[in-house]
């Protein structure tokens, strides 16, 4: 397992120095086990030594491929699967540790909530919506006379009246769904939210609303959220460090300023290329990926990127890439920019005694 680290510098995320982060993962791992015939058996490598901190009041988002282990890394933080390798501390506590002991596991879950992607089927439609709100709070032995108020006072911070307390979710659209979701996840005053594709089931319109809620929420409260999503756009908008993933493994991270204005990896690069835009939607994609990802039952040696980076080398094959500072709080996995290299260059090798602009050529080459 690796020694590294990607967390952001403590005085800049709003902690003294020795006080530990909200949250760290530090080299976890999981994989699943398969079947891959009668007597044959493998194993889907799920996530592969992914290191990760947040801080209090930050939004660290998570970006990707389907398949590339986001919601695991999610479950995996909130402790709802083990990991094979690696240690999450919780505010310097070893959550393995605190799972051990009942009453410390339960003042966990009380600190680590989640929304869930589909806001239809994360709620019980036999249950009224006051009844999903104020469960948490009944499990968790909050006074009974308080959770009727608590439960009102919850609708109203996001947007919706006391009344749909009475309400069941049949009766309500999905915007108003994952509304419900957001007041079940503040219920019980957590210090981080996963959100795991939390807007990707609703209307454009409606997105903008609960991104718009969600924003409110972490400036009133201080929490922390875990944001998981294919909307790069969105990510954009909510998060102040990006974690960009690829076949379960990290392989950059930075501020979200920094990662659409210098991508560095390039994965990243060709992720952002792919975000369709009025200005240019006949354009080809300047980094477009070639290939299919590979399968994670039997992933690539070296760099796991490397079957479909234009910039592949030998070295690629043969060693994992660590993590490089190429800037303050920014961490690229490249062998690109290994032993100070910069990365992919374009060079113009169009010269004035060419016979006709048609003839100017770009072509790539990796220091």
């Amino acid at each position: 397992m690796s020694s590294h680290t990607y967390a952001i510098n403590p005085t800049e995320a709003g902690r003294a120095p020795g006080e530990p982060p909200l949250l760290e993962a530090k080299g976890i791992s999981k994989s699943f086990p398969v079947r891959l015939g009668t007597f044959a058996r493998g194993a889907v490598s799920a996530v592969d030594d992914l290191w990760l901190t947040a801080e209090k009041g930050q939004t660290v988002g998570i970006v990707g491929e389907s398949g590339c282990g986001k919601s695991t890394a999610a479950r995996l933080i909130l402790g709802l699967i083990d990991c094979d390798e690696g240690e999450i501390l919780f505010e310097g506590e070893d959550v393995n540790v605190i799972k051990t002991d009942t009453y410390n596991r339960r003042q966990l879950r009380r600190n680590l909530q989640m929304v869930f992607q589909d806001p239809y089927s994360s709620l019980n439609p036999r249950a009224s919506i006051g009844e999903l709100i104020g469960f948490p709070m009944k499990v968790h032995a909050f006074p009974a006379d308080e959770i009727g108020d608590r439960v009102g006072s919850l609708l109203e911070s996001v947007g919706l009246h006391r009344n749909h307390a009475a309400y069941y979710p049949h009766q309500m659209s999905g915007g108003q769904r994952q509304r419900v979701n957001i007041a079940r996840a503040l219920a019980l005053d957590p210090k981080l939210i996963v959100c795991d594709e939390a807007v990707s089931a609703l209307d454009k319109s409606v997105q903008a609303q609960v991104l718009e809620l969600l924003r409110d929420q972490q400036a009133e409260h201080g929490f922390a959220y875990l944001f998981i999503s294919h909307d790069l756009n969105v990510v954009e908008y909510v998060s102040d460090v990006v974690v960009v993933m690829y076949l379960g493994q990290v392989v950059e991270v930075c501020t979200s300023e920094r990662l659409y204005e210098d991508p560095q990896h390039p994965y990243t690069k060709a992720l952002l290329d792919s975000v369709l835009t009025l200005s240019r939607r006949h354009e080809e994609p300047a980094s477009k990926l070639e290939g299919e990802i590979p399968s994670p039952i039997n992933p690539p040696s070296g760099c796991r990127f490397r079957t479909r980076c234009p910039h592949a080398m030998p070295i690629c094959a043969e060693q994992r890439p660590a993590p490089v500072a190429t800037e303050p709080g920014h961490t690229v996995s490249c062998h690109l920019y290994a032993d100070g290299g910069q990365g992919p260059v374009t060079i113009d090798l169009s010269s004035t005694d060419s016979e006709s602009a048609d003839s100017k050529s770009t072509v790539r080459r990796a220091i």
